[in-house]
């Protein structure tokens, strides 16, 4: 009886360490694992968003939460070649997977973690912000108009590289950009990236008691 207790105990912790690394590697929320169709649409993603769409190291972006349909044309854009990419991997999306991963990473809730941002940027950013970005990214980044991605405590790296790509050509200018960058130096760039890197990405709503 002792030997069957010790075998149960220790392949209780063998499988409990199992669940951790699992976690781990493959982005689990602290919600619960996700099922087995959304593990399944998201397992070339893993490595780098989790399941959860949060980036696992600097430089990497944070998926969850976006609009739904600018996950989608930015999944296109990769496949099609029209968005320059390092990663072998987003050209080979499936088509029809590209729906599936959009709803999936839009619908997901995680915390974005918070990255360090300097105080000087992140207050010379939001004079930026609200002379030449505001309009389309409301509220801080918490909101879009004009079909803009959420920026509001995304990656500060990630912003950094891609807001002076636009500057270098390296990604082309949507919509009104091109006016919002006229004459915007490096440092203004960058200290926008440090601004939306620090705003909170939810803030609670309190409705006022008449």
């Amino acid at each position: 009886m002792a030997k069957n207790s010790s075998t149960r105990s220790v392949g209780k912790a063998c499988f409990g360490t199992w669940l951790v690394t699992a976690a781990l590697l493959f982005g689990s929320t602290a919600s619960g694992v996700l099922g087995a169709e959304s593990t399944e649409i998201t397992r070339n993603c893993n490595e780098c968003h989790g399941t959860d769409g949060l980036g696992f190291k600097p430089g990497l972006p944070h998926l969850n939460g976006q609009p739904e349909h600018l996950l989608t044309s930015m999944i296109n854009a990769f496949r099609q070649g029209t968005r320059p990419t390092k990663v072998k991997m987003h050209r080979d999306i499936p088509d029809a997977d590209v729906t599936p991963l959009a709803k999936h990473y839009s619908q997901q809730k995680a915390q974005r973690p918070k990255s360090a941002t300097n105080p000087e940027f992140v207050a010379r950013g939001e004079t930026v912000h609200l002379k030449r970005c505001a309009d389309c990214h409301v509220d801080n980044g918490r909101d879009s108009d004009k079909e803009a991605p959420l920026m509001a405590a995304q990656d500060l790296n990630y912003l950094i590289e891609q807001t002076l790509a636009f500057k270098t050509g390296v990604r082309k200018f949507p919509f009104l950009m091109d006016g919002a960058y006229k004459d915007l130096t490096d440092d203004d760039l960058t200290a926008a990236a440090h601004f939306f890197a620090a705003q909170e990405q939810e803030i609670p709503k309190k409705r006022r008691r008449r």
